[in-house]
């Protein structure tokens, strides 16, 4: 009785340590799936158009309302709103023809995949982004996919817990 509670044990801190090896490799954003709950938007022409006027703002400078305190140069500034105004163009363009929640993350999905090399403030404040995106769109949770992508883990799933 003893070696099947030992085993037992053994086979669950194997499972943990796989699936911590997963997150810490960034390896389950790239497995994460969002196409499932998939459900339909309603992409109206204020939509578009409130995702253009989202599109047109400047972005990753100082906002005291999420204490991010600005990029650290115009630089790193351009480019971190050139991935989120190419993520906004992509949705502006794509959603019309095919208005899915799986459309939006996807989207998400691989423009995340090539902002690796921001920081971490400018990581967190793509999030704010993206939040306002899905507010604007009708999305009203990323399956997990944003904390997979920004700490490694669905750390959403805790939390209901």
């Amino acid at each position: 009785m003893t070696s099947i509670v030992v085993k037992v044990f053994v086979a669950l801190i194997a499972i943990a340590a796989f699936f911590l090896a997963i997150g810490l490799s960034g390896a389950a954003f790239f497995l994460w799936p969002t196409s499932l709950t998939d459900q339909e938007l309603k992409i109206t022409p204020e939509v578009l158009a409130e995702l253009q006027k989202l599109k047109e703002e400047r972005k990753f400078s100082e906002d005291k309302n999420t204490f991010y305190p600005g990029a650290p140069s115009e630089a790193i500034r351009a480019s971190a709103q050139a991935s989120v105004d190419a993520i906004i163009h992509s949705l502006v363009t794509g959603l019309p023809a095919n208005p899915r929640r799986s459309v939006v993350l996807g989207t998400f999905k691989r423009a995340l995949a090539g902002l690796e090399q921001h920081d971490s403030e400018e990581r967190d404040q793509v999030l704010i982004y993206l939040e306002r995106i899905m507010s604007i769109v009708g999305v009203t949770s990323s399956g997990e996919l944003l904390n997979v992508w920004r700490y490694g883990f669905p750390y959403g799933w805790f939390q209901h817990a």
